[in-house]
C-alpha cells in the first residue's frame, strides 16, 4: 500500500486528567506521523464515518480486549506498544502467571489476548521484548523501536520562571510510589535538586512530599507545558537522577543524554541497557544514599559529548515501515 495513512492512536489519558511520559511519546510520535504525510486521530475523538488503515493501540490493551469483540466499523490491523512499566523481580513472575490463572480475566491475560490478534508490536526496549514473548506475542511480529528526543535550536531553550541557577540535579516525571523522588531528597544532600512534574497520591502523601521538598531545601516546579523548558533545565543541570522501580524507556532519560547531562539511574533492565548503549553518561546506583557520592564524581568530570539519540522523525520512519509491512502482508 502506497500514499497517505489514517491512523487511530488509542491509549493513554485524556489531557483534561493529566498525562506522563506515555502521552508525550504518542504526542510526538502523532506529529512525526503526520509530517510524514499521514492522518492521525485519537479514536474517541474521529469522526464516526473515517476509514481507519491502521488501529495503533499504546498501553491500551485492557481496552483493545474490550473492545475488539465489539468492533464493528473501519476494521485494519492493529499495532500494539505495550509500554511497560513492569518492576523485575515478584511483579514480573506474577505477570507471567496470572497470564494462565483460569476464570480470571487478569490485565496479563488481556495482553497476551490483544497481542495473538495484533499484526504487530513493537517493544522499547530488549526487556521489553523479553516479557512480550512470555506473554506469548509471536517473534515475527516484534519490532524494537525505542523513543526519541524533540530538537530544539539553543535560543529556544530558556528556563521557566523560577528556576534556580546552576549548579543543581534534576528530576522529571510525575511525583510517584514508583519513581521515588521523595527517597532521592531523603538520602541526597550533595547537591541541591529541582523535581518537575505533577504530583500522583492521596492529600496525606500530598503533605508528606512537600514537607520532603522543605526539608531537603529543594525546589518543585510542578508541572512544565513548556517542553523547550525543561530542556533547557535538563541541559542546565549537573545530571538528571532517576531512581524509578520500573521503567519502559525514559524519555527525561534520553533528552538529557541528548544534551550531554549524564544520568543516574537506579538498577533496572531499561536502565542497564542504556548503559550499555551509553557507558560515559549512565551511572547506575545500587541505593538511594549511592546518589550523593555519584553526583559528587560527576560534578568533578568534565562534561561529556551528548549522546546520538534519534528524534521523533526517526521514529515515525521506522512505525511507518511497520504499517506499511502490515498493510502489505
Amino acid at each position: 500500500m502506497s500514499g497517505p495513512l489514517n491512523v487511530g492512536f488509542a491509549g493513554g489519558m485524556p489531557p483534561i486528567l493529566g498525562g506522563g511520559g506515555l502521552e508525550i511519546q504518542m504526542s510526538h510520535t502523532a506529529a512525526a506521523l503526520e509530517r510524514r504525510g499521514h492522518r492521525v486521530v485519537r479514536v474517541e475523538c474521529a469522526p464516526p464515518d473515517l476509514r481507519l488503515d491502521i488501529l495503533h493501540g499504546f498501553q491500551a490493551e485492557t481496552w483493545l480486549d474490550w473492545a475488539i469483540p465489539h468492533w464493528k466499523r473501519s476494521r485494519c490491523p492493529i499495532v500494539v506498544s505495550p509500554v511497560l512499566t513492569v518492576r523485575p523481580g515478584l511483579e514480573q513472575r506474577l505477570m507471567r502467571f496470572s497470564r494462565h490463572l483460569p476464570f480470571v480475566n487478569t490485565s496479563a491475560r488481556q495482553r497476551a489476548h490483544v497481542m495473538s490478534e495484533a499484526s504487530a508490536v513493537v517493544v522499547l526496549t530488549a526487556h521489553e521484548r523479553e516479557i512480550t514473548l512470555a506473554l506469548g506475542a509471536d517473534p515475527g511480529k516484534i519490532s524494537m523501536i525505542g523513543n526519541g528526543v524533540a530538537r530544539y535550536e539553543d535560543d529556544e531553550l530558556e528556563p521557566p520562571p523560577h528556576a534556580p541557577d546552576p549548579p543543581f540535579a534534576l528530576m522529571v516525571g510525575n511525583v510517584s510510589e514508583r519513581k521515588q523522588q521523595r527517597a532521592v531528597l531523603a538520602a541526597t544532600t550533595q547537591l541541591r535538586f529541582v523535581v518537575v512534574g505533577g504530583f500522583e497520591g492521596s492529600e496525606d502523601e500530598r503533605r508528606h512530599w512537600d514537607r520532603t521538598v522543605e526539608q531537603a531545601g529543594a525546589t518543585w516546579l510542578g508541572e512544565i507545558d513548556d517542553p523547550a523548558s525543561v530542556r533547557a533545565l535538563q541541559r542546565a543541570a549537573t545530571a538528571t537522577v532517576l531512581y524509578s522501580r520500573a521503567e519502559g524507556l525514559s524519555l527525561a532519560a534520553l533528552e538529557s543524554l541528548s544534551v550531554g547531562t549524564p544520568i543516574v539511574v537506579s538498577e533496572i533492565p531499561a536502565h542497564r541497557e542504556l548503559a550499555g548503549r551509553f557507558p560515559g553518561l549512565v551511572h547506575i546506583v545500587g541505593s538511594a544514599e549511592a546518589i550523593g557520592p555519584a553526583l559528587q564524581a560527576i560534578a568533578a568530570r568534565p562534561r561529556p559529548t551528548p549522546a546520538p539519540i534519534p528524534g521523533w522523525d526517526d521514529v515515525a520512519a521506522e512505525l511507518e515501515a511497520v504499517y506499511l509491512r502490515v498493510l502489505d502482508a
